[in-house]
């Protein structure tokens, strides 16, 4: 109860420093004290301003003393790879959805009307700029995707027909 009673007298003072402005600003923090109390907060924050904490890294902590740590050593030596950065299209992606949601919005004022959807023209077919298109069967796929996909494409494509079996 004496606690609560000494934090009350200090928020009143402090209430009534500000109105008088008797507040001092800490050296290294910069943030305003009493006079009474700012000797013991500099004492305070002069030690925690002079040392800086290590980030804990909890996935080194795992690690350590595994097999996966000697991976990691050796995946780290490698040079890491230089992606070119993506590009940042989400205008074009905006206005697609803006005009896919409109489109939506005219096919359900149709229906309600009574009338048919197919009677509205329909959209045009959306290309996002992002996808890659396969040489040989002219889909469009994500970068990763199209990795996998073109090489398996090329040999089915190529590939020749078998003889027609007699029987």
């Amino acid at each position: 109860s004496g606690d609560h009673l000494s934090t009350e007298v200090l928020h009143m003072q402090a209430d009534s420093a500000m109105e008088q402005g008797k507040l001092t600003q800490c050296s290294f923090c910069g943030r305003k004290f009493l006079c009474a109390r700012l000797e013991k907060h500099m004492s305070i924050c002069s030690k925690s301003q002079g040392s800086q904490r290590k980030v804990f890294d909890s996935r080194k902590a795992r690690v350590r003393g595994t097999e996966l740590e000697q991976y990691q050593q050796w995946k780290s030596s490698e040079e890491p790879e230089n992606k070119p950065p993506r590009k940042n299209n989400w205008k074009q992606k905006h206005e697609v959805l803006i005009q896919t949601l409109r489109q939506a919005r005219q096919i359900q004022q149709v229906l309600s009307k009574g009338g048919k959807a197919s009677a509205l023209l329909p959209l045009p077919p959306i290309e996002n700029p992002d996808y890659v298109p396969c040489p040989y069967c002219k889909r469009r796929f994500a970068p990763q995707v199209a990795e996998r996909h073109i090489p398996k494409c090329k040999y089915i494509k190529s590939r020749t027909l078998p003889p027609l079996q007699r029987r």
